[in-house]
């Protein structure tokens, strides 16, 4: 049962160096709570596309460029303004582009 309390996950990353071109690749692990901010920062030399999933890669969701952050707060763009709009627990972040140099973040929070 929700509560009014907000949880910060554990931080993700992953080292674009890792990265092959055209295929995807788990950003960490599955997201503990069903977010209702994320925080992607690409703090890395190359841009990046983001897939939200639980068991697939299906679309591109994000294009994050090299060295800027992207924030997404869910129940800002909720409608009806009361309804209750969050990223489902246990999604996957995928990331894919080219190898690089630096890392890709991502930090969220949820409602407990």
């Amino acid at each position: 049962m929700a509560s009014n309390f907000i949880k910060p996950i554990e931080i993700q990353s992953i080292d674009v160096s890792t990265i092959l071109a055209g295929t995807w690749k788990a950003i960490g692990n599955p997201l503990e709570g069903a977010l209702s901010y994320i925080k992607i920062t690409n703090d890395s030399n190359t841009d990046v596309i983001i897939s939200f999933d639980k068991t697939q890669v299906k679309e591109d969701n994000l294009y994050i460029l090299a060295g800027t952050s992207r924030p997404i707060y869910f129940q800002a763009n909720a409608v009806p303004t009361n309804y209750v709009s969050k990223l489902p627990k246990h999604s996957v972040a995928y990331i894919r582009g080219t190898a690089g140099v630096g890392n890709v973040y991502l930090e969220g929070f949820y409602n407990e």
